[in-house]
């Protein structure tokens, strides 16, 4: 592989991770020749491999190189300690047992505040939420399962290969697109920035299809089919909570991941719909943010936030 391209998908790995990441100039980094996403996939993988098996790993190394008790705070920094020939060898030790079987189910979660990008098979690249978890199933990583969250799918289109990703009871089928699936508070929403993907559920008599810049949301109620500003999918990966006709049981949840207070939507307005854009920052503004915009109020409900109708 190039040394030079392997540099800078090792530096975009460790950019990606920061809250003021470039997501237009990365996508446009990828796009701009194949061996790119390549080279981002392998640095992905390995940097999650090495990450979820940091105890498996030490031992490994030489006295002098020990890996520290904590994480460094950007990890690939450490190729140039180890050095190709070390890091290749981990490759194999660490990510070959992650992929040893077709069945075995690999689950990534986001446990932090930034968001967590993933490389998997196939070049299927995924951003996953803060508070938000995926199960892969599959070498070919062709199953996967949002659990709980957000995530922003980037799929190499192969005709040859479909990938589906259930989220409770929606399945969405794909041959190589980019959309956003949030699973939370009952509510659901996938949101497709190119390309094309299907959904289904039980009680549809036939799958519905989604082109780019249209949504489906759904939750306690029918299912809803609209056109959508492509800028507003995954907004959350540049720092923005954008939403059209979103269900408040939804837009409360994704508050609640970034503010770290749960929120509960009282019955007095759990019928009412969000359509906006609120800035993320640290999480504490949204919630004030939100009831500001939609002329309702917020109360202290012992460690949660009820939102209810204006008494």
């Amino acid at each position: 592989m190039d040394e030079r391209i392997l540099d800078q998908a090792i530096a975009w790995q460790a950019a990606l991770e920061q809250d003021d990441a470039d997501w237009d100039a990365y996508l446009a980094w990828l796009e701009a020749d194949p061996r790119h996403r390549d080279a981002f996939d392998s640095v992905a993988l390995l940097d999650a491999a090495i990450a979820d098996n940091r105890e498996q790993i030490r031992p490994l190394l030489a006295p002098d190189l020990r890996v520290p008790a904590a994480p460094l705070p950007n990890r690939w920094r450490a190729r140039l300690l180890w050095g190709g020939a070390i890091a290749a060898s981990l490759a194999i030790l660490v990510a070959g047992p992650i992929l040893r079987s077709n069945a075995d189910p690999v689950v990534y979660e986001n446990s932090g505040p930034a968001n967590r990008s993933l490389a998997l098979a196939h070049g299927t690249s995924v951003i996953l939420a803060p508070s938000s978890r995926i199960v892969v199933t599959g070498k070919a990583a062709d199953a996967i399962e949002l659990a709980r969250g957000e995530a922003y799918f980037d799929v190499r289109h192969d005709p040859g290969r479909t990938l589906t990703v259930s989220a409770g009871t929606y399945r969405i089928s794909d041959i190589g697109t980019r959309f956003s699936v949030n699973l939370a508070g009952g509510a659901f929403r996938v949101g497709v920035a190119e390309g094309v993907v299907s959904v289904e559920t039980p009680g549809i008599a036939k799958p519905v299809r989604l082109d780019a810049g249209h949504q489906l949301v759904g939750g306690s109620g029918a299912l809803t089919l609209a056109p959508v500003d492509v800028a507003q999918i995954g907004s959350w990966r540049n720092g923005r909570l954008s939403y059209t006709d979103a269900p408040l049981a939804l837009v409360a949840a994704d508050i609640s991941r970034y503010s770290g207070k749960a929120i509960i939507v009282d019955p007095s307005v759990e019928k009412k719909h969000f359509s906006g854009s609120l800035v993320i920052g640290d999480g504490s503004k949204l919630v004030g943010d939100l009831v500001g915009v939609m002329g309702i109020e917020a109360q202290s409900a012992g460690d949660a936030v009820r939102l209810g109708a204006v008494r």
